[in-house]
């Protein structure tokens, strides 16, 4: 049955109900106006794309908890803080890649050595991208950040226990996503993961 007759508050009623066509018609509704404000905020398409998704996939997820009185209102700040956590993250990753760098001169490097370079960092953003987020954060706080357990402990408001675990679990997971670099690489991941 179509759905679009619905106000808001009628359909987001519909979503705690779990009715797909409800979440379909919001999703209709205010998907490209969610993804112009991205794409205006942050300049590239992919990315206001890719924020667009995970706003609404939120809202799915999120349907049977949610108090949303003004949807607009609620996608378009819950749409400002995923852009503020995405250049957050951006930004934290342009910090770790001028840390590489210094460790690294890219003057003293040969062609290959830059390819292998690049590909070593670029394998290294995608194991980083694939860590559970708070796993990454704790990761990118102590290696990049250089902080100390209980500083991140401090920080997030978590135990000391929970940041060992979660940089164990992130150095682990990357050794072995990694592993396939050697000689040049090994450099690199024993300056990162040990």
């Amino acid at each position: 049955m179509n759905r679009n007759g619905y106000s808001d508050a009628e359909l987001l009623n519909a979503l705690k109900a779990d009715d797909e066509l409800a979440f379909k018609e919001l999703y209709d509704r205010y998907w490209h106006k969610m993804y112009s404000i991205a794409l205006r905020k942050l300049g590239r398409k992919e990315v206001a794309e890719e924020l667009a998704q995970e706003l609404f996939v939120m809202l799915w997820q999120k349907r049977a908890t949610l108090r949303i009185i003004n949807l607009n209102a609620f996608l378009q700040v819950s749409l400002k803080n995923l852009s503020i956590d995405y250049i957050r993250h951006h930004i934290q990753e342009e910090h770790y890649l001028d840390s590489l760098k210094q460790y690294f001169p890219l003057e003293i490097m040969t062609t290959t050595d830059m390819v292998y370079f690049n590909e070593l960092t670029e394998a290294l953003q995608k194991a980083l991208a694939e860590l559970p987020e708070k796993t990454r954060q704790i990761f990118m706080l102590n290696r990049f950040e250089r902080l100390t357990i209980r500083e991140i402990a401090v920080q997030l408001n978590l135990s000391e226990k929970s940041i060992e675990y979660h940089l164990s679990r992130s150095t682990t997971y990357l050794r072995q996503h990694l592993r396939e670099y050697n000689a040049y690489g090994l450099t690199f991941l024993a300056f990162l993961l040990y």
